[in-house]
C-alpha cells in the first residue's frame, strides 16, 4: 500500500504518481505539516507561480492530526483565492467548461480540509473518467519514499511533457502547477498528462 500526504488540488505529478499505484491511502493520522501541499497549491498568473493556500484553525499548544484540522472561514479568503484563478484562468481554453464547479468547490464550507480535498478527488475523477478509489490510513503510516517532483518543487523537470499555458506566448512553460493549471488549458485531455506511462 502506497501511503500519501492529502493535497488540495495537487499537482501533476502528485496525480500521476497516485494514480499509478496499484493500491494507496491518503495518511490523515500525522500531525499536521503547516505550509505543505496539504492546504497550498500553485497556479500560474501574470506575474509568475503563486500560492493559494486554505487558512486552517490553530488549536495554540496542541498537535493536530490531519483529519482533525478544521478549515478557517473568517477572513474570506474563497474571494481572494477565486479572484486570483480568474485573474491568471479567463482567458484559457476550458475556463468556461469547468469554472463552476471548481468555484463551487472553493466556497462549499467543508469543515474540515480533508473534506475538501476529497470533493477535489471526486471532480478530478470526472474529468478523467476514471474511478479513483483509495482509503484512509486508521493509524499512523510513513509516507512513499519523496518521488522526484511529487510536490512542490521543480528541479530537474525538463522532461515534464509539456502543454500549451496562458502565458505561454511570453514567458517559458512552468511544469508541475497544480492540476488546476492543466485542467483549464487541456481541458478532459489532461487525461494525457496524468494517465499516461508515457511521460
Amino acid at each position: 500500500m502506497n501511503v500519501f500526504p492529502t493535497a488540495y488540488f495537487p499537482s501533476v505529478n502528485y496525480l500521476k504518481e497516485f494514480l499509478k499505484c496499484d493500491s494507496r491511502e491518503i495518511e490523515v493520522h500525522e500531525h499536521f505539516p503547516k505550509q505543505t501541499i496539504r492546504n497550498r497549491c500553485e497556479i500560474l498568473s501574470g506575474n509568475g507561480i503563486l500560492v493559494l493556500s486554505v487558512p486552517i484553525i490553530h488549536k495554540h499548544g496542541q498537535k493536530q492530526k490531519t483529519e482533525e484540522v478544521q478549515i478557517d472561514y473568517s477572513t474570506g479568503w474563497q474571494i481572494d483565492q477565486w479572484r486570483a484563478i480568474e485573474s491568471a484562468y479567463t482567458s484559457s481554453p476550458y475556463f468556461e467548461d469547468y469554472c463552476e464547479e471548481i468555484n463551487k468547490i472553493i466556497f462549499t464550507k467543508h469543515e474540515f480540509l480533508i473534506e475538501k480535498n476529497e470533493a477535489i478527488l471526486a471532480f478530478i475523477e470526472k474529468i478523467l473518467e476514471y474511478k479513483i478509489v483509495f482509503e484512509k490510513t486508521d493509524s499512523f503510516k510513513n509516507l512513499i519514499t519523496p518521488v522526484k517532483n511529487l510536490f512542490l518543487e521543480k528541479d530537474d523537470l525538463n522532461d515534464f511533457l509539456k502543454y500549451q499555458q496562458v502565458f505561454s506566448y511570453s514567458k517559458p512553460f512552468t511544469p508541475n502547477l497544480s492540476v488546476l493549471d492543466l485542467i483549464f488549458n487541456e481541458g478532459p485531455f489532461c487525461r494525457k498528462w496524468i494517465l499516461s506511462t508515457e511521460n
